[in-house]
Formats: C-alpha cells, sequence, structure tokens
C-alpha cells in the first residue's frame, strides 16, 4: 500500500485514534526516540531528533530518505488498528 494511502486512512480515523494517543491540542503526538510522529487533522509529520524530516497527507508525500522506512511502520501500525467498542456483560 502506498504511504498517501496509508496516511488517509490514519487521518480517516484521526478521533478514534484521539482518543487513544497523547494530545497536544489539536495535534496527536507519538514519541519513539529519536523519532516522533505529529498527526493532525490533515497531515502527518515526522521527525528526528527533533529535526523535522517531512510530511505525509492524503494527496502527497514528501519524506526525507532517513525516515522513509519508519515513517512507512508507523503509518502501517496506525492504518491497520481496530477500534471496536466492547461493552461491560452484567
Amino acid at each position: 500500500m502506498e504511504l498517501i494511502d496509508l496516511a488517509s486512512k490514519v487521518l480517516d480515523s484521526f478521533n478514534s485514534l484521539k482518543k487513544i494517543l497523547e494530545s497536544e491540542g489539536d495535534l496527536l503526538v507519538i514519541r519513539d526516540d529519536p523519532i516522533v510522529v505529529v498527526i493532525c487533522n490533515h497531515k502527518i509529520d515526522f521527525y528526528v531528533n527533533d529535526e523535522y524530516q517531512g510530511s505525509v497527507g492524503r494527496d502527497y508525500c514528501s519524506l526525507s530518505e532517513l525516515v522513509l522506512f519508519e515513517a512507512r511502520l508507523w503509518l502501517e501500525a496506525l492504518a491497520n488498528l481496530k477500534f471496536r467498542r466492547y461493552q461491560l456483560r452484567k
């Protein structure tokens, strides 16, 4: 699957992700030292050691070679999360 398609899936589930990930205002932040993934409602930014390495959105992908492999792994993981409501039985 292309990075743009994965990013679209992640962005489509932004509100569900917001319930389980650390948020800073309207941003979701994943810290996986030295990588930081910042998700907003229209793009996903990647940083390595606090240095911007690029973004991916619904219709573009501009990522450095340094972060490309890890970005794919994060996008695949986030795009394939399944959200399901569980109800407690009485």
